[in-house]
């Protein structure tokens, strides 16, 4: 087990999976830390991410407490984030800005930080501090499409409509770019993946008939063929964590 195992539970929504091999990894860390396997994972990172899946299934409490000790392990801006998130969530505005503000002191180059900061600071009525973040992610990052779509409403509900719209067009043209792109990248892991299952049947067949002429044992003749699965998993990604997240607390929490 390792933290890919982790991310891909997560990716697929198994937050209970999650959640047990985090607590397996983290009894081991308790019980024997020179563990071999252990060596290449961080603990504070297996923390967080139980913290993470967590929160997904609204346990809130066990979420906080998990992030707290994976903050208390190493400084993770990531931690800070979700952190934020969740204070967010459950409605503690001020303890949400004070963790994105240390996330993105720890990272001062990564937009989705500024990008973060501004949803919040929207949310509490911050609505020029919150300009500010995320005209700095899109100087970061000019092919965020929330982004530039997020500032765009800021701008129009303050009066600049010229600037708004020009936003909206672009944030729709870099959604349409990345459809394009994903549908290009789906296709041809779907053709690599039905190349690779052909090559491994054709060979296997191959295999056994060889076999059966060379009057090989039953056993080999009737080994079963391996399956091929595919290695492309989404990593977990704190931006789609985030929007998520946001999602949640303006459908749930906050209506009015």
């Amino acid at each position: 087990m390792n933290i890919q195992t982790i991310n891909i539970a997560i990716q697929e929504g198994k937050y209970e999976e999650a959640i047990q091999i985090c607590t397996k990894i983290i009894n081991d860390f308790a019980q024997n830390p020179q563990k071999e396997e252990l060596k290449s994972i961080s603990e504070g990172e297996v923390l967080f991410r139980r913290g993470y899946a967590y929160f997904k299934l609204q346990e809130f409490q066990k979420a906080l407490r998990d992030y707290n000790l994976s903050i208390h392990k190493a400084e993770n801006p990531n931690a800070y984030s979700e952190r934020g998130v969740l204070y967010f969530t459950v409605g503690k505005l001020s303890e949400a800005l004070v963790n994105m503000n240390i996330a993105l002191e720890l990272e001062p180059d990564n937009p989705y930080r500024y990008s973060s900061r501004a949803y919040i600071r929207a949310a509490a009525g911050m609505i020029v501090l919150a300009m500010q973040d995320y005209r700095k992610a899109v100087e970061l990052d000019p092919e965020d499409a929330i982004a530039h779509n997020n500032l765009g409403l800021l701008e129009e509900k303050v009066g600049y409509q010229l600037k708004a719209n020009k936003r909206f067009e672009k944030a729709d043209k870099l959604r349409e770019e990345q459809s394009k792109e994903d549908k290009m990248l789906s296709k041809e892991i779907d053709a690599e993946i039905s190349q690779r299952e052909e090559s491994e049947a054709k060979s296997k067949i191959e295999t056994k008939n060889s076999s059966a002429l060379n009057q090989d044992s039953e056993e080999e003749i009737n080994q079963n063929p391996t399956t091929y699965q595919s290695a492309f998993k989404k990593i977990f990604s704190s931006k789609e964590a985030f929007t998520e997240a946001l999602k949640k607390a303006r459908d749930v929490y906050f209506k009015k």
